[in-house]
């Protein structure tokens, strides 16, 4: 998840519970969100979605020579001979017998038009997490970007900017003292999974222990860290600068028997699931408005600092979990999801009425059924049910939810039906994460696409891309647009000036609106690409010293260097190879992108490299709102 501290989702600014390190470029602003308040809070969370119509439309700009009813191509390529079947969104029959009404007269459409649905009404159950094989050698962590905030855990005293990856000292150490693994033994044990948020970090240990730390003003951490007395010391406390920049164990979990095996980090949420699918968080969560608390319980703590059950879940199993900056997604074993935080962006999959805000900070099921995967990007949801269906809602001012049409909330999910299996040859998502304003997608093929905003180069795409065409009609169109006001509000002043009797008021009030005009020719556009495309890797390195050049878009092929992992910060992305190999792109103006201080921007997927990373081969990685973490092994000599 890509979460980021901020009152209004659609600032750029970075987290505001503590001064930050300014940034070193200014980052372009974002498009603005609808205005519009949602009617109501219940009701559509309670009814199964109904599957989004796909308006008949050409795409071009995701690589595709062929147009379909449908609005998403397919690539001009035969499969075994024959060209990939498409699916055309047709009316009902004119002739006939009465078609039913509702909700199932939709479904019977649907099968009569051959149409494949999702597993909607059917019964699927997904494994409880599972404890994972002891790794030899041990997964040793990486740590690149900003950490003026402790989110790197290496003390009070290291918090600038490491800008390529580094090893983590602090548990290389742990490591040798035994003090990570299952059995004690010195130099075993490592790390099992870790989760970036937005300025904090949380780990699992081999022991099962879940570890925190970064920022702890909202409670992120799941401990105390403000007037803890010194045990060595009973007159004075322990600085929260040393408790918050050091990797310790969440202490009540450990004290509990918490065997944690999932761990997901939003801005200052966080959540665990033990190997018995249970549930616990801590933490709080924000609105447009500021702080809105933990569970809205009238009497509890607006911050909760130490993780807590939640009574929805007492007879529950969950079975994966994922966070936005200020919501979470709960995925159980029978396949339903969860959802709870802010919804003022529709990121709940219901809507929320303003004066009962607090209501959404209770866990309420979807409608959706059979769903094998959760996944939220900074202020939108995504899931994919069992026929490999993807299924998105939430904000969508980028486009980022990868539906047709300009809606710019998606109030409830909506299947996407360029990503659906039909349209891949039967590859299906088994990944998804979603930054600030864009989205990417992992199918088991190995191929990466994405969705959304594209301003920053969080797509990825090199200008022989076919979707570049279309960023640069959309560009010329906003230049276009931003001219001609201009020369509105000059016409309308030289009006005004030519006039017998010069009204001072309206003259002022134009000369203002004229100069806002000319400001906006030199603001970024806020560029979009609004259907998923695929994004080009390039080929695997055959030595370590010799960086391969990226292949032009046509002799670029998916099967040269598939991908394992990936994951998206704010407006930056990170992605490994299944051959091991760490790559980044976009946005990476506090060195979040690991390939140098003097990168800020990278357009496409670039290697990154560090002498230190060098012996070791990458596993899987977690973009946060100002740094990324990485899980590695050494390779055999």
């Amino acid at each position: 998840m890509p979460p980021r501290k901020s009152s209004a989702p659609t600032s750029s600014a970075k987290p505001a519970s503590r001064a930050t390190k300014p940034a070193s470029k200014a980052v372009p602003p974002t498009k603005p969100v609808s205005s519009a308040k949602p009617a109501s809070r219940r009701g559509a969370a309670t009814k199964e979605s109904t599957p989004a119509a796909a308006p008949q439309t050409t795409i071009a700009e995701n690589g595709y020579s062929e147009a379909t009813a449908n609005g998403h191509g397919q690539e001009n390529k035969k499969v075994n001979g024959s060209t990939p079947r498409t699916r055309k969104a047709t009316s009902p029959p004119a002739e006939g017998p009465v078609a039913k009404k509702g909700r199932v007269g939709e479904l019977v459409q649907q099968a009569k038009r051959g149409r494949r649905r999702s597993s909607v009404g059917l019964t699927h159950v997904n494994p409880l997490p599972q404890i994972p094989p002891v790794a030899s050698p041990h997964n040793a962590l990486f740590i690149w970007g900003t950490g003026d905030m402790g989110q790197f855990g290496l003390g009070p005293d290291e918090l600038d900017e490491i800008p390529r990856p580094k090893l983590h000292s602090w548990f290389e150490d742990e490591v040798e003292d035994g003090k990570l693994s299952r059995d004690g033994a010195e130099g075993s044990g490592g790390l099992e999974s870790v989760a970036c948020g937005g300025m904090h970090t949380l780990a699992i240990d081999e022991a099962g222990r879940v570890r925190s730390w970064g920022i702890n003003d909202n409670a992120a951490l799941g401990r105390q860290t403000n007037n803890v007395p010194d045990p060595n010391n009973p007159e004075s406390n322990i600085p929260n600068e040393d408790l918050e920049t050091v990797p310790l164990v969440v202490e009540s979990l450990e004290k509990e028997g918490f065997r944690a095996v999932k761990v997901a980090a939003g801005d200052s949420v966080s959540v665990a699931i033990s190997d018995k699918g249970d549930l616990r968080a801590w933490g709080s969560f924000r609105s447009n408005e500021g702080v809105l608390g933990f569970d809205g319980v009238v009497g509890h703590p607006t911050f909760q600092f130490t993780p807590i059950s939640l009574p929805v879940f007492n007879k529950i199993k969950i079975s994966d979990v994922s966070c936005g900056t200020d919501h979470v997604l709960a995925l159980t074993t029978t396949g339903h999801v969860y959802v709870w935080g802010n919804g003022q962006q529709n990121q709940l999959g219901r809507r929320v009425i303003e004066r009962r805000i607090k209501n959404s900070l209770e866990p309420e099921r979807l409608g959706l059924r059979g769903i094998v995967l959760v996944a939220a990007g900074s202020f939108h949801s995504f899931a994919v049910d069992s026929n490999g269906v993807v299924w998105a809602w939430g904000l969508n001012t980028f486009h980022q939810t990868g539906l047709p049409g300009n809606q710019e909330m998606i109030i409830t999910p909506a299947q996407v039906e360029a990503l659906h299996p039909d349209n891949h040859d039967g590859s299906r998502v088994i990944q998804i994460s979603g930054g600030e304003h864009h989205s990417l997608f992992l199918f088991d093929n190995g191929e990466v696409w994405a969705v959304g905003r594209s301003d920053a180069s969080e797509l990825g795409i090199q200008e022989d891309h076919p979707a570049y065409e279309g960023l640069k009609e959309r560009r010329q169109q906003t230049q276009d647009e931003r001219e001609d006001r201009v020369s509105e509000k000059q016409k309308k002043l030289d009006h005004i000036n030519q006039s017998s009797k010069v009204d001072e008021g309206a003259k002022e009030r134009v000369e203002m609106e004229l100069a806002e005009a000319q400001a906006a020719l030199r603001v970024p556009m806020g560029e979009y690409v609004p259907d998923p495309i695929r994004i080009c890797f390039p080929p695997i390195p055959e030595t370590y010293e010799v960086v391969p050049p990226f292949p032009a878009y046509k002799d670029s092929k998916p099967s040269d260097n598939p991908i394992a992992n990936i994951s998206a910060g704010t407006r930056h992305n990170l992605a490994i190879s299944r051959s091991g190999h760490v790559y980044s792109w976009g946005l990476g103006n506090q060195a979040q992108l690991g390939l140098g201080a003097d990168t800020e921007t990278a357009e496409v997927p670039s290697l990154v490299r560090s002498k230190l990373l060098r012996p070791y081969s990458a596993k899987v990685a977690s973009a946060g709102g100002q740094h990324c973490v990485l899980l590695a092994t050494k390779k055999s000599d």
